[in-house]
């Protein structure tokens, strides 16, 4: 096969956050409802605050950092190890950081 594919991944870590919350759980804390009254409710007294939406998530993640590299369409077969080996050279592989994410990958 003739080509090139682009290929965009994320550098993971081992302290990475990923959380899902609840509405209902977020809206039960003191502070947050102290937080959305000053914020948007200044001077109001009096106030109840609710959802009728129970089952929304609230989603906090680490930031990540999309990195793209090309290989050739007849390596597509060792993306992973093309691209982790991608990764050590450009020294984004460190420390706690010791995996990747593939992301997607196309045709160019």
């Amino acid at each position: 096969m003739e080509g090139q594919v682009e290929v965009s991944f994320t550098v993971l870590c081992e302290n990475d956050f990923n959380k899902e919350i609840r509405l209902n759980e977020i809206l039960k804390s003191e502070k947050v409802l102290k937080a959305i009254k000053s914020e948007f409710c200044e001077g109001a007294r009096n106030l109840t605050i609710s959802s009728e939406a129970g089952d929304v998530k609230v989603s906090i993640n680490s930031e990540k950092k999309e990195h793209m590299h090309i290989i050739e369409k007849d390596d597509i077969q060792d993306i992973l190890e093309l691209t982790e080996e991608y990764a050590r050279s450009q020294k984004l592989l460190k420390g706690a950081c010791t995996r990747i994410e593939l992301k997607n990958f196309k045709t160019i």
